[in-house]
């Protein structure tokens, strides 16, 4: 169940989650030919190596209601982080766009900025790269609320994704994206391509 707003009006559309896209490592844990040595002649005071993953969080967070900033020279939008973490997918009409709707099976390209809904900190976005995203929708090649999120979508739109962690990365850890982070996007609709036979 997602939300699509506009300044003025509101619709709702509601979708099964397939699953959440992600990987899993494969293979036997308790290989045999993969054994190590034990040195049982290490020193008493040696200390064991930190593995707790450093926090790469950048000192300036924007905070609940508060907006990123923006940067003209590449184009990046500013985000509205949410004043509450989405539970459901939330779609905002920033800029609407023109032409057919996106449909499923479409092509779409797009630059985007995407953040982590609690506290601003960006964690990927294209604009500073110069060159669009282009997939194909509905086919799992990018994360359930962009799928979801982006149906109906036309070119030239602009559009704010808050996404739940359930649609995004649900409990992986993908750096600054932490486990069970919700995620919000700008997203620009630069074209659409239409399925063949559409």
């Amino acid at each position: 169940m997602f939300r699509r707003t506009s300044a003025w009006r509101y619709r709702r559309f509601s979708s099964e989650v397939e699953g959440w896209i992600g990987g899993a490592f494969s293979g036997d844990d308790d290989d045999a030919s993969s054994s190590f040595d034990t040195d049982s002649t290490t020193p008493a005071n040696t200390l064991p190596i930190e593995t707790t993953p450093e926090d790469t969080t950048p000192v300036e967070t924007t905070p609940p209601g508060g907006t990123t900033a923006a940067d003209e020279a590449s184009g990046k939008p500013s985000v509205q982080v949410p004043e509450e973490l989405p539970t459901e997918l939330v779609v905002t009409t920033i800029e609407p766009g023109t032409g057919p709707e996106a449909q499923v099976g479409d092509t779409i390209d797009v630059n985007y900025v995407g953040v982590r809904s609690a506290d601003g900190v960006e964690f990927d976005n294209s604009f500073d790269r110069g060159a669009a995203f282009p997939f194909t929708l509905g086919q799992g090649a990018v994360i359930a609320g962009w799928d979801e999120g982006l149906v109906g979508a036309q070119e030239g739109e602009l559009v704010q994704l808050d996404i739940p962690a359930d649609l995004a990365y649900g409990d992986a850890d993908r750096g600054i994206i932490r486990s069970g982070d919700a995620l919000s996007f700008v997203v620009r609709v630069v074209s659409i391509t239409p399925a063949a036979g559409e």
